[in-house]
């Protein structure tokens, strides 16, 4: 399994760059929001951005090179394979989450683009918890159709591109409604740690569904 996670990692660093670069950019533009929320999404949509582009670039190898008749034509348990994309999507996130936070601290040390809060924790937090709640429900379908999400992976990628604009549009018409103002009045941090714990839970209950699933799964 340590060798499943490690393959994916070194596919990693052959990702798009300008995808790296453009999640960073969308980052730095958090810091000069003076609206702390919208600073936050900023720096969740840039992690997001990393950690699926790493996903969509290793699941997308595998498919189109079906490294998974290999895999299972080695003495290999199933349920490692399964276990190594879980695992690997977690290392994806920290180093996407690091690399956010590290990048927007250096910003904002040197007075480069500064204006906003910098991304931390709680940011780091809410990405992990649409990361790891969408990846709950996209695995346990991946493991039962496999490359069929191709066209999906396209979709999504090209929904991220649009998030800093939708990102703008929803909070502009919250702000319209004189919604904006109460949901800064909201305690986000303590909610989105609640959150946290559940969708823990969510994601290992997947694991052990996508386990069961491939397990049954024909090549």
């Amino acid at each position: 399994m340590i060798n499943l996670i490690k393959k994916d990692l070194r596919l990693s660093i052959k990702v798009n760059i300008f995808a790296v670069i453009y999640a960073l950019f969308i980052s730095a533009t958090g810091l000069i929001s003076n609206n702390p929320i919208i600073a936050n999404l900023l720096y969740v949509l840039g992690i997001i951005i990393l950690t699926f582009v790493a996903v969509i670039f290793t699941n997308g190898y595998d498919d189109k090179y079906r490294s998974e008749v290999v895999l299972i034509s080695l003495p290999l348990d199933r349920k490692n394979i399964v276990r190594g994309k879980y695992i690997s999507l977690l290392v994806f996130f920290f180093i996407s989450s690091g690399a956010v936070i590290v990048f927007t601290n250096i910003l904002s040390m040197f007075g480069i683009a500064n204006g906003g809060n910098i991304a931390g924790v709680q940011s780091a937090i809410l990405a992990a918890n649409i990361i790891l709640l969408f990846y709950s429900i996209y695995y346990p379908i991946y493991f039962k159709v496999g490359e069929g999400l191709r066209t999906f992976n396209v979709v999504l990628w090209m929904a991220l591109i649009m998030g800093p604009a939708v990102i703008g549009r929803g909070f502009k018409a919250l702000d319209q409604r004189g919604l904006l103002d109460k949901l800064m009045n909201i305690d986000l941090n303590t909610i989105n740690l609640y959150l946290f714990g559940i969708v823990i839970v969510i994601y290992y209950i997947s694991l052990q569904i996508s386990k069961g699933i491939y397990m049954r799964r024909e090549f």
